[in-house]
């Protein structure tokens, strides 16, 4: 009863300020989660045909589908395909993995592909940014830009030539 006629003025006003700055908390929580997701890359963002540079100035383009499949192609200081793989990349959060399958080479001037299965190793990247993958234990890869023109290399046509 002692406590029912003299309540404790602290005890009172502790409960209902302890409630508030927790239902404050849950709420900054639950409104940083949207942000959170809005900030993780999704596949399709990357999906595209995109101009890469790696650390030693090589050109490659990059074919990536938004279903994980893909192409890599690299090339001569001249501008002509030098080689390539089929891909197959998966997205992580901010970590791409990516195997490499069929290769593609350029012989006298004709696309050849020839399939021996898939890698048994994985590159690991990570995202630095929207436009960088840094390899694990390896180099920095640039997005310069998309190419909206870009057309697959098929096996028996014409190597196709950046510069031109």
């Amino acid at each position: 009863m002692k406590y029912l006629r003299y309540p404790s003025f602290p005890r009172l006003l502790s409960s209902p300020l302890r409630n508030c700055r927790q239902a404050l908390l849950v709420l900054l929580l639950l409104s940083s989660v949207p942000m959170a997701l809005a900030e993780q890359p999704d596949q399709r963002s990357w999906a595209g045909n995109w101009l890469v540079v790696g650390e030693s100035d090589q050109q490659l383009v990059w074919q990536l589908n938004a279903d994980g499949t893909g192409f890599a192609y690299g090339f001569q200081p001249n501008g002509r395909l030098s080689h390539g793989f089929a891909i197959n990349w998966q997205l992580d959060g901010d970590r791409v993995r990516v195997r490499t399958g069929a290769s593609v080479r350029c012989s006298g001037g004709v696309v050849a592909v020839a399939f021996v299965g898939w890698s048994a190793a994985t590159l690991d990247f990570a995202i630095v940014d929207g436009r960088h993958w840094l390899q694990r234990n390896g180099g920095l890869l640039a997005f310069q830009r998309r190419l909206q023109t870009w057309k697959t290399p098929r096996a028996g046509n014409e190597c196709p030539n950046l510069a031109s």
